[in-house]
């Protein structure tokens, strides 16, 4: 789903998501179903549309466990928070033709590094976003690309660009970096859009 959310997008088309848990099937007593469900939300709430859809199992963030809702309902309060730079970047969309999903490629064409990437992109102009896809992930690798400074999220911590580094991605972590210079408009908890 990664890489063909890039590639849609990449194609010009702006607005793509994918069914979170997968369309059909999944059962949310099964961990490994959970943990799935878990890393497809963290990645969803970084897509064009974030949507939990589909047949089978009830996609309600309380139906998967308490544990598993805390970090559910931890990243949509993100993708609410973020409902500004969201706005923003849709405006963007609208106005200049761009796309909210970046290909590395997009944005970082002097880096060679890049073009093989599928499993990393921009969200915007300030975020980059690294799905977790490993089962039982504690960290995944992580390429910053260009020059200048990555900030994790989560931490603030400053790593330099134009290098790999070793994640830290625990089951409620997905490595998010923001780009140096950005300006990342943020609200306050919401429950729904409308408030």
């Amino acid at each position: 789903q990664i890489p063909a959310g890039i590639n849609y997008c990449l194609s010009g088309l702006p607005y793509w998501t994918t069914d979170i848990g997968g369309f059909f099937g999944g059962d949310n007593k099964d961990p490994h179903y959970r943990e799935i469900f878990m890393r497809w939300f963290q990645y969803g709430a970084f897509c064009p549309i974030f949507r939990a859809h589909g047949t089978v199992s009830p996609r309600e963030v309380w139906q998967f466990g308490r544990s598993a809702e805390k970090i559910l309902v931890n990243y949509l309060k993100l993708r609410y928070r973020l409902l500004p730079y969201i706005y923003s970047v849709s405006w963007k969309v609208t106005r200049d033709g761009y796309t909210m999903m970046r290909g590395l490629v997009m944005d970082f064409r002097k880096d060679p590094n890049v073009s093989r990437i599928g499993d990393q992109f921009m969200f915007g102009p300030a975020f980059l976003v690294n799905p977790v896809t490993e089962k039982g992930a504690e960290s995944r690798k992580v390429y910053l690309p260009g020059a200048g400074c990555w900030y994790d999220f989560w931490s603030d911590r400053c790593y330099e660009g134009g290098r790999t580094i070793n994640a830290y991605a625990p089951l409620d972590v997905m490595p998010l970096f923001v780009r140096a210079g950005s300006i990342v408009p943020m609200g306050p908890d919401l429950k729904y859009a409308d408030e």
